[in-house]
């Protein structure tokens, strides 16, 4: 069993490792991909294939684990460091990406980050989210950020397509905020039905509204 490692850092409602050091030689990172993936944990918890947001089905050779994979037979989203082979990928790092279920939330709170990318997949079914949060040693146990997809709601513009509205809930918590740490978060699209999505997001330089299509089929 191949087992890969990375540092993570607990939040309430999401778990993410980030890697941010690359090798820009001829040695075995050279020429490491990194895509945002859903992956597939076989019956002994190793992901044995995934399938990237541009539709490519690639079995992991060999088969690994990390330790947040803790269910059998399920999928799992993540952004995977691996060099490609045919058909195949081997994996470097795996790092996992906190899917946000939109949802209608009665209090919001809406502290400020910083968004680094935003898109939507290929294939039309997330609206990603590469931010960073301001973070810090604290004894605290109860600090910890609190993140979430709020659904605002679908409008019907002039021309007759519909937008559906997203606002990114964030709530600092009491983590202290001495340094920044990149997170990644998906937001599944495939349940709204609208002709594009768009979403507000608070930073330090003010709120910030990104709008992207969807496909044909949403």
């Amino acid at each position: 069993m191949k087992k890969l490692l990375c540092l993570a850092v607990a939040f309430l409602a999401l778990s993410s490792c980030t890697q941010d050091v690359y090798d820009k030689g001829e040695g075995p990172y050279s020429h490491m991909l990194a895509e945002m993936v859903m992956a597939h944990a076989n019956s002994n918890k190793q992901i044995d294939f995934v399938v990237t947001d541009e539709g490519e089905r690639l079995v992991t050779a060999p088969p690994f684990t990390t330790s947040w994979i803790t269910t059998a037979d399920s999928t799992y989203r993540g952004i995977l460091y691996y060099n490609k082979g045919d058909k195949q990928a081997d994996a470097i790092s795996f790092n996992r990406v906190t899917v946000l279920r939109p949802q209608q939330i009665k209090d919001m709170k809406t502290d400020p980050l910083k968004v680094e990318t935003c898109w939507v997949s290929t294939n039309g079914t997330y609206l990603n989210l590469g931010v960073r949060l301001m973070v810090g040693s604290t004894t605290d146990t109860e600090a910890k950020h609190i993140v979430a997809a709020h659904l605002l709601g679908r409008k019907v513009n002039t021309d007759g397509t519909k937008t559906i509205h997203l606002q990114f809930y964030h709530d600092q918590n009491g983590v202290p905020a001495y340094y920044s740490l990149r997170s990644y978060f998906s937001i599944p699209l495939s349940d709204l039905s609208a002709d594009s999505v768009s979403i507000s997001i608070n930073t330090h330089e003010g709120t910030t509204t990104y709008a992207f299509p969807m496909t044909a089929t949403h």
